[in-house]
């Protein structure tokens, strides 16, 4: 063997040790190695150096220590099941439970305990030191179990956050984009209407200084939240906000599209306002409860808060956000001695933004109580995006959770020939192991702390990620493997903990077996009716959308019929990067992606409207029409979607509204209005509208409250 050979052996070896997978195979089912340099930036990234030969063996040396059978800050278990310990863990043990339930026993050589029925994070002691258990619940609680009724098929909606309108009889500070007020009572208006859920957008916290970075899957850290959507009438009372400066509190005037800059600026000034009257007059009670909050949320919130003023501070002077990788070295980490002295001598402006936290983490609780005691049986449905942004509060704030230098991405596909690159962060899966999961962990319960379920953007990211070195181009970076049992069983646990739903968005090219684990924790899936197609089992396997809405394969499949979906799922009919049923029947995503060069490159436009025609045609045959009819039969298809078995149906507001566009375009950054469309009227009205009972009708069939 040469010298060159035998280091690209120990590299393949070293980036198969950290889990890295060298060999993958396309979406046109050919294999693919990746390149030696990849590797080497990979595992840089990964703070396993490999830049030649000692690089390489000092990084083995380091990773097969840190993968001996030491005894880890935390283990994983299942209910009542046996669990496998590191030989580091024999002899005399002692467990005692959350619930201060102990016993004590010997860890045989097979080293297997019978892990207890009780699921909680326990504490088990050896003669050579002591760990955590993490056990997990059996499954995730189930909509029989959190409804109180068996076989329940509930129904629910989904909103974007920012495209509600409020009421016109509340219309203060409802002009700009929709908040927290609106989703309450949203929340209200379809609990009375009989659902049991309501599913909104991502509501992590984003860039105060920088509103127009709107996307709610690019935040800036999803431990807190966006405090633009914060409803301080909810926490202080109406009169807080009356007493503000009169164009402040006064609604601007409706439009279709937002304008997050202006609107975004504006709410951040009444939120200042409010901030100043409540440092000079804020009440006793207030005062206690705001004072909880900052103890409760730790260092953890005061160093979000502290990179909120900082970015700030350097937004003002630059008028762009530098990163703070390029701010000076003393401000680079939240613990220097420099970072400190600026948080003192900003103490007012750190403290508006823990201010502007607990309105909004208030406000947020507020809806959930309301959801529920208007009936919902579920409430709301929150969402966690799958990164963080590189230049956010979270990077900034806490290193060592992540792998400087890659991004989530994902590998090319027919109709994305370069891949994709979102510009995410990614947890370390080494530091995951070696901080006992507690970055993953904190994600799960800020997610989970105001909602009755969660939806987990790209969960197929749990067993494995497609990560993107910088510099590099989208297609040449590489697959990753994640620690999928552990990350499973504690979502399970943190589900149980919280009584909440989980659902998983499993849509793409699902790996081998992932949805079967989904199911095996109770973990639901989303089936997608572009997606639901005969000759697809199960149907949320196949490929990613593309460019015409219809799986990525050359033979047109005819839609699976409504019973026979899988049951492990949600019903759903679109997706917020997906058409609308209206935009799907009409082509506006084709035209769209014609007009904006957003084709794949076997595309040609007449294809597409001509598969798109063969659909149509699909889709009425399993409707039961002997032909398409002429017009959209948006409540037929809402019916066809409700008599799945799925035990809940989610239909996006979109479509019970009738739109044409859908909220995102995936491809497009600038050249398409991104998360800034408006519903047309507020809540109320659109229940009022004659139409739209009917599609309600049409999605409650057998489902609802018993």
């Amino acid at each position: 063997m040469t010298a060159a050979a035998a280091g690209d052996a120990a590299l393949s070896a070293l980036a198969g040790k950290a889990g890295i997978a060298e060999h993958w195979t396309d979406a046109r089912k050919r294999p693919q190695r990746v390149s030696p340099d990849t590797l080497r930036l990979l595992l840089a990234g990964m703070g396993l150096p490999a830049a030649n030969a000692q690089d390489i063996r000092d990084s083995d040396h380091r990773l097969s220590h840190e993968q001996a059978n030491l005894l880890p800050p935390l283990l994983v278990a299942r209910a009542g099941a046996a669990t496998l310990l590191p030989p580091s863990a024999r002899g005399p043990y002692r467990l005692v439970c959350e619930s201060g339930a102990a016993r004590a026993g010997i860890i045989g050589q097979d080293g297997r305990l019978d892990a207890p029925d009780e699921p909680g994070y326990h504490t088990l002691s050896f003669e050579s030191g002591q760990t955590v258990l993490a056990v997990a619940p059996r499954l995730a609680p189930t909509l029989d179990q959190l409804t109180g009724s068996a076989g329940q098929r509930a129904w629910g909606l989904c909103a974007q956050v920012y495209s509600l309108r409020r009421d016109a009889a509340h219309g203060a500070l409802g002009g700009g984009f929709g908040d927290f007020a609106a989703v309450r009572e949203l929340a209200a208006a379809a609990a009375a209407e009989g659902a049991d859920a309501l599913a909104i957008s991502p509501v992590h916290a984003m860039f105060a200084a920088l509103p127009q970075r709107c996307s709610p899957y690019a935040p800036s850290s999803r431990l807190f939240l966006n405090t633009l959507y914060a409803d301080p009438a909810a926490v202080l009372g109406g009169d807080a906000v009356a007493h503000a400066p009169a164009e402040l509190a006064a609604a601007t005037r409706p439009t279709s599209l937002i304008d997050w800059s202006a609107e975004g600026a504006r709410r951040q000034r009444l939120l200042r306002a409010l901030h100043q009257r409540f440092r000079q007059a804020g009440s006793a009670d207030y005062r206690q409860r705001y004072a909880a909050f900052c103890a409760r949320r730790g260092k953890a919130l005061r160093d979000h808060a502290v990179f909120e003023a900082l970015h700030a501070a350097h937004v003002a002077r630059d008028a762009i956000s530098a990163s703070w990788s390029q701010w000076e070295p003393g401000l680079r980490d939240p613990d220097t001695p420099d970072v400190e002295r600026f948080a003192q001598e900003h103490a007012g402006d750190v403290d508006f933004h823990c201010f502007a936290q607990w309105l909004a983490a208030e406000s947020l609780a507020d809806v959930q109580n309301a959801a529920r005691a208007a009936g919902m049986r579920i409430g709301l449905i929150a969402d966690l995006a799958v990164g963080d942004s590189p230049d956010g509060s979270h990077a900034w704030s806490r290193q060592a959770d992540l792998m400087p230098g890659l991004s989530i991405g994902a590998p090319p596909d027919i109709h994305n020939p370069l891949g994709q690159n979102w510009n995410l962060t990614a947890f370390s899966p080494r530091a995951m192991h070696a901080h006992g999961y507690s970055a993953f962990i904190d994600l799960l319960r800020a997610a989970l702390s105001h909602a009755g379920g969660l939806r987990i953007d790209h969960i197929l990211g749990m067993a494995r990620l497609w990560l993107v070195p910088e510099g590099l181009a989208a297609g040449a970076g590489a697959y990753l493997r994640y620690p999928l049992q552990e990350l499973l069983a504690l979502t399970a646990l943190e589900a149980w903990r919280h009584r909440a739903l989980v659902i998983g968005e499993n849509l793409g090219t699902v790996p081998e077996g992932f949805n079967r684990e989904l199911g095996d924790r109770g973990i639901l899936g989303m089936n997608v009716l572009w997606f639901m197609r005969r000759e697809a089992e199960p149907a949320h396997e196949s490929p990613a959308p593309t460019a015409s809405g219809s799986p990525a394969t050359e033979a047109i499949q005819p839609f699976l019929p409504a019973a026979s979906w899988p049951v492990e799922a949600v019903a759903m009919t679109t997706t917020h990067d997906l058409p609308t049923l209206r935009g799907w029947w009409a082509e506006r995503d084709i035209d769209l992606r014609a007009k904006l060069n957003l084709l794949g490159t076997d595309d040609d436009l007449a294809s597409l409207r001509r598969g798109r025609g063969m659909d149509r045609a699909l889709l009425a045959q399993a409707l039961g029409y002997s032909a398409p009819p002429s017009q959209l039969p948006l409540a037929d298809i809402l019916r066809f979607v409700s008599s799945s078995p799925c035990p809940l149906l989610l239909v996006p507001m979109e479509d019970l509204a009738g739109e044409l566009e859908q909220p995102n375009l995936p491809g497009t950054v600038d050249e398409h209005p991104n998360w800034r469309r408006r519903l047309p009227v507020s809540s109320r009205d659109c229940f009022a509208d004659p139409e739209v009972q009917t599609r309600l009708q049409a999605m409650r069939g057998e489902r609802g409250r018993p």
